[in-house]
């Protein structure tokens, strides 16, 4: 019997270990940034630069229209930067409204390290801010990772649309999808889109390939049945990657800011 105590033991340990592993790395596992130069400057829109309140300052491009009608603030996925985000915005180009474009803390030119969903949120809501002084009506996109941040943003402002391409219903539901074994208390960040949506008073669209293995499409049927008024556009044989660039996104944002 001492013999399978051990291995009991052995395991037990093992898996705090592992538990501790991601919940110290969770970061690492969550979030690919792709830092820039100091020199570089954005192939599209306008660099602005953002102050957050403990000192550090944020990058983002405004990308500018003939007298706009309003703005868009961009919230884009985990990977990546501006430099390869801008291109995210393609779609909304000739629909007449600014776009700002968002890097999150350490992605792109933004300075700073990443350590709680608060921090995301308050950030995210200094952009928000920095477009609500500027402009009489903003407009909110948000795309994977981005789509739970934009998710909250909108709950709590005044938003004219919300559009949330390859959404998930949380970051605990993807953790139950992909790492059951891990007790939900140890994330730091939830992104609680399928709570969000209850306060957002905007329209609302989503729009989700049917081919996704990063955000499997049932999530965005989930919210679809947890909100029924929400414009859901389905994408039959295209994936995670593909649907930023789908002429579908446009045309979701065109209904909605109608």
């Amino acid at each position: 019997m001492k013999w399978i105590k051990g291995i009991l033991y052995f395991l037990l340990g093992l898996y705090v270990l592992i538990c501790l592993g991601l919940y110290l790395g969770q970061e690492k596992l969550l979030f690919y940034p792709q830092q820039l130069p100091a020199d570089y400057v954005p192939w599209k829109g306008e660099e602005v630069w953002i102050p957050t309140k403990d000192n550090i300052r944020l990058n983002a491009s405004l990308v500018k229209q003939t007298n706009p009608k309003g703005a868009i603030l961009y919230l884009h996925g985990n990977k990546g930067s501006i430099k390869r985000c801008l291109a995210q915005t393609r779609q909304f180009d000739n629909i007449g409204y600014d776009i700002l474009v968002l890097d999150y803390r350490s992605y792109g030119k933004s300075e700073g390290s990443l350590v709680d969903e608060d921090q995301m949120y308050e950030d995210a809501q200094l952009a928000y801010d920095f477009l609500s002084k500027r402009y009489d009506n903003i407009s909110i996109i948000g795309y994977s990772m981005g789509s739970g941040i934009a998710s909250y943003i909108a709950a709590h402002n005044p938003t004219k649309a919300l559009l949330l391409v390859s959404p998930y219903l949380s970051l605990i539901d993807m953790k139950n999808r992909y790492l059951p074994f891990v007790p939900s208390f140890l994330l730091k960040y939830h992104f609680e889109t399928n709570k969000n949506l209850s306060r957002v008073s905007c329209p609302i669209a989503l729009v989700h390939g049917e081919e996704d293995k990063v955000i499997p499409h049932d999530a965005s049927l989930a919210l679809k049945s947890l909100y029924p008024k929400v414009d859901l556009t389905s994408l039959p044989n295209i994936g995670h990657r593909r649907v930023i660039f789908h002429e579908s996104i446009g045309e979701a944002m065109q209904r909605l800011l109608q």
